[in-house]
């Protein structure tokens, strides 16, 4: 996919505005970070912290005026005292990581190590007390990994996973790893879907703000007690049929409603097509998964 479109002056404009906006408002969270690490010294899962990054986040959104936020919850709270959850989020823009604050609890997010070495967010996200996923683990490193987020979830912190693993450089959604699927099986947790168009916020390998409008959309939570007659390859399976269907939908809609959407030109039209065609094929291959869904 092209990523080379010609940067409009209200992109330069935006972009400088949301950044300003985002180093101000992260400069103030380190003000007060020390006060909150000191708070938060026999917090185990830093849930304090968590909610203060969701705080300054909210700060940023605020602020950020031209930036327009259409968020979906679907009536999603908080997860009550022994709550296993686990949010799965298609990954398409860095934008992603300061999204997923707009979900509810004290949520932990696995992210790669890569994430921890950007400006400001990543300190912030380390601090934090997220689960930092190193290029290189050995087995024993990969054990201690996995048992680090069970640990968490059985503790009732809801933990958040990008299932592709890194952004889609294409706006398509990309193949789930298991991994996400085999953690909510192992600790029966309940599952959150959320599906993200947000590709065009800021592209991969770009720093150009193009689209200033959020679109965030909770799915249904799926239980434990509805999906344990599945694996979790084949969980893994559902789950991306069901959450490409929700983005084409959301494209479809804005691209009905919204004038200037950047979907309207004919590669992403053609991009959209062949992921429609991609999943039509999945949900033949699939169909008796589904049906039993």
């Amino acid at each position: 996919m092209n990523n080379k479109d010609s940067v409009t002056l209200w992109n330069i404009l935006c972009t400088v505005y949301c950044y300003i906006d985002f180093v101000v408002v992260n400069l103030l969270q380190l003000i007060f970070l020390p006060i909150l690490l000191l708070l938060s010294i026999f917090d185990r899962d830093k849930k304090l912290l968590s909610y203060s990054i969701k705080f300054f986040y909210w700060i940023f959104y605020f602020l950020n005026i031209p930036q327009i936020h259409d968020y979906d919850l679907n009536g999603l709270k908080a997860p009550k005292k022994g709550e296993r959850r686990v949010y799965v989020i298609n990954h398409a823009s860095i934008f992603d990581v300061i999204l997923m604050s707009v979900l509810p609890g004290a949520n932990k997010a696995v992210m790669k190590e890569s994430y921890t070495k950007l400006p400001l967010i990543g300190q912030i996200a380390v601090l934090s007390g997220n689960i930092v996923l190193k290029q290189d683990m050995d087995t024993g490193e990969q054990y201690d990994f996995y048992m680090s987020i069970q640990e968490k979830l059985e503790r009732g912190v809801p933990i958040v996973i990008f299932p592709e693993g890194t952004r889609s450089r294409s706006g398509k959604v990309g193949r789930f790893y298991d991994g996400s699927f085999k953690l909510a099986v192992d600790t029966k947790a309940d599952i959150v879907p959320v599906v993200l168009d947000s590709w065009n916020i800021i592209r991969p390998g770009a720093y150009w703000i193009r689209d200033t409008i959020t679109t965030f959309r909770v799915l249904d939570t799926i239980k434990y007690e509805d999906y344990q007659k599945y694996s979790y390859k084949q969980l893994a399976k559902v789950m991306r049929i069901k959450m490409t269907e929700e983005l084409l939908r959301i494209r479809d809609e804005r691209r009905a409603r919204e004038p200037f959407y950047y979907r309207k030109k004919q590669r992403f039209i053609d991009t959209d097509n062949e992921m429609r065609q991609e999943l039509e094929e999945q949900k033949k291959k699939y169909a008796e998964l589904i049906d039993n869904a």
